[in-house]
């Protein structure tokens, strides 16, 4: 019998210690992720896809809300931007020069190929 309490309490002790282990997540709700207390936004993604072709036979560096990204020749650069981001040239090349306004983001944009050179 003693045994049997023996086993018992050294469950229930290994029970525990593995509750007091797990992420504090998994446990807060009981139901687990049955209610979702932050709705989507009725506004949906605003952002608008687009891409940019480097027709050119050298690399063009291109400036998207102060980063800069990297086109290589015969390349597509995939950009998924709010309406309304500048993008500007950050290198110079065939037409254009460092800091050249290229374009603006605009819903007319959507889906569209935009070559650079």
């Amino acid at each position: 019998m003693l045994r049997i309490h023996r086993m018992f309490a050294s469950s229930l002790a290994a029970f525990f210690l593995a509750g007091a282990l797990a992420p504090s997540a998994a446990n807060a709700w009981p139901l687990g992720r049955v209610f979702h207390l932050h709705p989507p936004s009725a506004q949906g993604d605003s952002r608008v896809s687009l891409r940019l072709y480097n027709k050119g036979q050298l690399f063009q560096d291109v400036q998207i809300e102060g980063h800069v990204y990297t086109v290589l020749p015969n390349q597509y650069l995939a950009i998924k931007a709010p309406t309304g981001t500048e993008i500007y040239m950050a290198s110079t090349g065939m037409g254009h020069h460092k800091g050249d306004f290229l374009l603006a983001v605009s819903p007319k944009l959507k889906g569209e190929t935009i070559s650079i050179n």
